[in-house]
C-alpha cells in the first residue's frame, strides 16, 4: 500500500482473501450449513425474519469492525506522537 493508493481512494481494509483452509473459511462453511438446515424447518415468515435477523447482525459487525480499525489507527497514531515527541520527567 503507498499513500496514493490512499489518496486515489483504492485501499479497502476489509477486503481481503481468505484462505479456503483457513478456520474462518471452514467456520464460515458450517455456519452456512446450519442456516441452511434452519431455513427447511421454518415457514417463510420465520425464513423472511432470520433474513433480518442476520442482515441486522451483518450491519453491526460492519460497524464494529470499521470502528476497531479507526480506534486501532488513532492508537497507533498516538504512539507514533508519543515516540516521537513525547517527553520524559527523567530524561532531557
Amino acid at each position: 500500500m503507498k499513500l496514493q493508493d490512499i489518496y486515489y481512494g483504492n485501499v479497502i481494509p476489509c477486503q481481503h482473501d481468505v484462505r479456503k483452509d483457513s478456520d474462518y473459511a471452514k467456520r464460515s462453511l458450517e455456519l452456512l450449513e446450519m442456516c441452511d438446515t434452519l431455513e427447511k424447518r421454518l415457514s417463510a415468515d420465520d425464513k423472511k425474519l432470520l433474513n433480518n435477523i442476520t442482515d441486522m447482525q451483518g450491519m453491526l459487525s460492519e460497524i464494529m469492525v470499521a470502528e476497531s480499525y479507526i480506534q486501532g489507527f488513532r492508537d497507533c497514531t498516538e504512539l507514533i506522537i508519543d515516540v516521537l515527541f513525547g517527553r520524559s520527567e527523567n530524561l532531557k
